[in-house]
């Protein structure tokens, strides 16, 4: 099946980014880190939904939270060319103080704002969107479980009358639901759908892989709420979890996908 002309153009924009973002590391590293462009087609499947709801021709206000590097903010802003975009993170220290430079290579302008996404630094009912991407699973590890409720009533708050709120996660639709069923605010759901992304990674980029994640996971750890207190065997537990999952992907499928299936949840505000 032939893609659009506008996908053609947005597929041409991630290729782009990705070699301006993997520009000079090892060829396993390029693979791993140019995924966060684009997500393996998760982003442009999420974007192109919004597309159905929110005109991109009009001057809108979208708001990405937990936006990191700025992946998906720079989808949002091939999409929403005439859009204010607006992207808000814990804070833009090392890694995530490249997203400016990610930013303009991807000719996107927006505005940054450090903040704690239970307590956001705005008023109420702004945003014609608001969009968290892999967010929530950051906030699990760094706040645990039971703040999840909090935040996605925090981020529905901040979404303007007939506005959305785009979710995307690796949750399970039971996950969902739960937090969901708990919201105070009124809203409608309107899309609930899931995407596998591309991604299907040899053994060796899937250890090289297990390495960087398992890193970066237990440096969350470290800077939660409650630390582990032996960051070594903290350290050895994850790589332990991550690499029995990496051999039974590789029993069942021939491939690694770290990221299995993720799954967009629409809601419009009432």
């Amino acid at each position: 099946m032939r893609i659009s002309s506008d996908e053609e153009n947005i597929v041409q924009k991630e290729n782009k980014l990705r070699a301006w973002f993997t520009q000079g590391l090892p060829e396993n590293d390029r693979i791993i880190d140019g995924f966060d462009i684009g997500w393996g087609g998760t982003a442009r499947w999420a974007t192109s939904l919004l597309v159905e709801h929110l005109d991109p021709h009009r001057n809108l206000t979208i708001l990405d939270v937990a936006c990191g590097y700025g992946t998906f903010l720079v989808e949002l802003g091939w999409r929403f060319p005439q859009a204010e975009l607006i992207g808000l993170n814990l804070d833009f220290d090392p890694p995530h103080n490249r997203i400016a430079s990610l930013l303009s290579q991807g000719e996107v302008k927006a505005h940054l704002i450090s903040a704690d996404a239970l307590r956001l630094p705005l008023i109420s009912m702004k945003f014609d969107c608001v969009s968290c991407f892999l967010g929530l699973q950051d906030i699990i590890i760094t706040r645990g479980k039971e703040s999840l409720v909090a935040v996605v009533s925090e981020l529905l708050r901040t979404v303007s009358h007939h506005g959305f709120l785009a979710l995307l996660d690796n949750f399970s639709r039971e996950s969902f639901e739960n937090i969901l069923s708990q919201q105070n605010l009124e809203y409608d759901l309107v899309f609930h759908d899931s995407f596998k992304p591309n991604c299907q990674w040899s053994r060796e980029v899937g250890f090289k892989a297990v390495e960087m994640y398992a890193q970066g996971y237990l440096q969350q750890q470290l800077d939660s709420k409650n630390p582990p207190d032996d960051s070594n065997k903290a350290l050895t537990e994850i790589q332990k979890k991550m690499l029995r999952e990496l051999e039974n992907q590789l029993e069942s499928q021939g491939y690694y996908n770290p990221w299995g299936i993720m799954r967009l949840v629409l809601l419009q505000r009432l």
